[in-house]
């Protein structure tokens, strides 16, 4: 401002417009602060603003090419004790094999002793026992 360049005056003039312009900032983010407490901005968002649009623009691509994969299995895997999922279904497995392994050994068993049976002219369900 040219009247702060007024000798005796102009600095008196400067230090007071810089000390208003401050206590006014000061206030005025005050206000705002005050004003913005009493506002839902996420509803007000949510209302006015097109969010569709907005995500339709976003380049996923590049967001996905910014995460570290790799490190985020490792802290998946880190999480799930996986030596023992496997440990575990590996014997569920192996347990259900061997009882169909049985019961299909059963099976033949009792096929070929009704066939052997049959060739030695015997009842079925009669067997010789020594």
């Amino acid at each position: 401002m040219f009247w702060e360049r007024l000798p005796l005056i102009g600095e008196p003039l400067r230090a007071t417009r810089l000390e208003a312009t401050r206590i006014g900032v000061a206030g005025l983010t005050r206000i705002v602060e005050l004003v913005l407490e009493q506002i839902d901005l996420t509803a007000l968002v949510r209302d006015s603003v097109d969010i569709d649009a907005i995500v339709t623009d976003v380049d996923i691509d590049a967001i996905i090419a910014r995460i570290d994969l790799i490190g985020l299995a490792d802290q998946i895997i880190d999480g799930v004790d996986l030596s023992t999922i496997i440990r575990e279904s590996t014997g569920t497995v192996t347990a259900e094999v061997m009882t169909d392994v049985r019961s299909q050994t059963a099976r033949a068993d009792d096929m070929i002793s009704g066939f052997v049976d049959r060739m030695l002219g015997r009842e079925p369900g009669t067997q010789e026992r020594q």
